[in-house]
């Protein structure tokens, strides 16, 4: 009898997350995958088209078991609002947990993905209680550790309360999965060694198979050297000190292309608008996953970066392999084991994060050795391939549930 699997989200399908290709993994290996999730409304802010409280609220997709609970959705992205969602799916799962694990057949391993809050990582452990599966936690964000990073919380007393539980959720778990080397030693403060795993993330299959799909609202790209950002645009991503290198280079013919949205889209437009650079920004908004090599395909570089943070210097984030699998030149502004990567596999240039002068003068750099290009993204690739393989992480996650 095939092993259940039960897969705890704030995200899922139609939501572009990893887990997605996680519970695909694991179906795909034999296994009985059940996924609890919200109701999609990431990051629009309102509940998807197709979805609803009385809507699709179960579903199968590709092979795996949906189970999407009720929450109030995340709004425009006020902090009010956010709160409020976070708590309603939580309280939702809460009550789920109880229902299967008093009435439901067993499910023999608990995963969690947790991004953020750690809520989600709270009723697991209630179901753990009842029914005692295996339990795996993939640590996506280190608690409270961004909260104090993005000046969310100062008190050290809520800090301090915040660090204590963390703490006691990872002593529920048999496995914490880890996505950069430099979580470790923190995780280690937390639980025994043998419990942790590094666990890196891998490009989508899109990326790898570079099959080209035209968005339907047949986007237009201006001509010459273009420098691109595919993601999420927040606080974190430090679009301030984009914004700062965008001025530097203003009389230089560099285009901006920027691909996704996010709580900080609106005052980088402002911004943009009031110095007069709007010819050479241009937005695309959120579009499939299946469009992103298209996208890449018509830009000379890409490039990320995150704030000058020593949590931030710790995160590997997910676009580095993206772009490194799609064979696509990097410049980076982060610090940390990001900045490292990029310098180890030579697949582009990287400054510390905050270095808006030296991020400007990169990608000059960039510019005007335009010959370094392909060998930049070759090497990515090559890099891409020996680390963060998707075979790779399959076959670990394939050990780690079965083990």
């Amino acid at each position: 009898m095939a092993q259940r699997v039960l897969i705890y989200t704030n995200h899922f399908y139609p939501e572009n997350f990893k887990v997605n290709e996680v519970s695909e993994m694991l179906s795909n290996d034999g296994l009985e995958v059940t996924v609890i999730t919200g109701i999609p409304n990431y990051p629009d802010g309102k509940i998807a088209k197709g979805y609803g409280y009385f809507k699709n609220t179960t579903d199968v997709v590709k092979g795996v078991k949906v189970k999407r609970l009720w929450l109030i959705p995340r709004g425009s992205g006020s902090k009010l609002r956010l709160v409020i969602n976070y708590l309603s799916y939580f309280t939702s799962c809460i009550f789920y947990t109880l229902y299967i694990g008093l009435f439901k057949k067993k499910y023999d391993v608990i995963f969690v993905h947790h991004t953020s809050p750690i809520l989600i990582a709270i009723s697991p452990i209630i179901y753990k209680w009842l029914r005692k599966p295996k339990m795996i936690l993939w640590d996506l964000d280190m608690w409270p550790d961004t909260l104090v990073a993005l000046d969310i919380i100062k008190s050290k007393k809520v800090i301090l309360f915040l660090e204590t539980l963390v703490k006691w959720i990872y002593k529920q778990y048999d496995k914490v999965l880890i996505g950069s080397n430099s979580f470790a030693s923190k995780a280690k403060e937390r639980v025994a060694d043998y419990k942790i795993d590094y666990f890196p993330n891998w490009a989508e299959d899109v990326f790898t198979q570079k099959n080209q799909v035209q968005p339907n609202n047949n986007p237009q790209f201006p001509e010459g050297f273009s420098v691109m950002y595919a993601g999420n645009i927040g606080e974190a991503q430090d679009f301030g000190n984009v914004f700062n290198a965008m001025k530097i280079l203003k009389n230089e013919a560099i285009n901006w292309l920027i691909v996704g949205d996010g709580r900080w889209l609106k005052q980088l437009k402002e911004k943009v608008s009031q110095s007069g650079l709007s010819d050479k920004v241009t937005y695309y908004g959120n579009n499939p996953l299946q469009t992103m090599p298209y996208f890449f395909s018509k830009a000379d570089v890409m490039f990320f970066s995150l704030q000058d943070k020593e949590i931030f210097s710790k995160t590997v984030p997910a676009k580095l392999q993206a772009y490194m699998a799609s064979a696509k030149p990097i410049v980076g502004m982060i610090s940390g084991e990001g900045n490292q990567i990029i310098k180890e596999a030579n697949c582009g240039l990287s400054v510390n994060s905050g270095d808006y002068i030296g991020f400007a003068d990169a990608i000059l750099e960039m510019k005007t050795n335009k010959q370094l290009l392909l060998q930049y993204g070759q090497n990515g690739e090559v890099y891409y391939n020996k680390n963060y393989s998707k075979r790779s992480r399959k076959k670990q996650l394939s050990s780690i549930i079965k083990g």
